[in-house]
């Protein structure tokens, strides 16, 4: 079971959209330091989630002529 919740995610990606980086939720303020561990972050929760984007893997093919 992940410590992160579906809503959790929703609303770190509304404070990065929104640019704000502290809230208080049930009376506990959290604030983040920079964007940057913001996106971290999220990267961790999507992963966590199961919502992680797969990297797209790329051939390049050359032909002759």
């Amino acid at each position: 079971m992940s410590a992160y919740t579906l809503e959790d995610y929703q609303r770190l990606c509304a404070m990065i959209a929104k640019g704000v980086t502290a809230l208080e939720v049930n009376g506990e303020k959290v604030t983040f330091r920079s964007l940057a561990e913001m996106t971290a972050i999220r990267t961790e929760m999507e992963g966590a989630l199961g919502l992680a984007r797969r990297a797209r893997v790329s051939h390049p093919a050359y032909r002759k002529g």
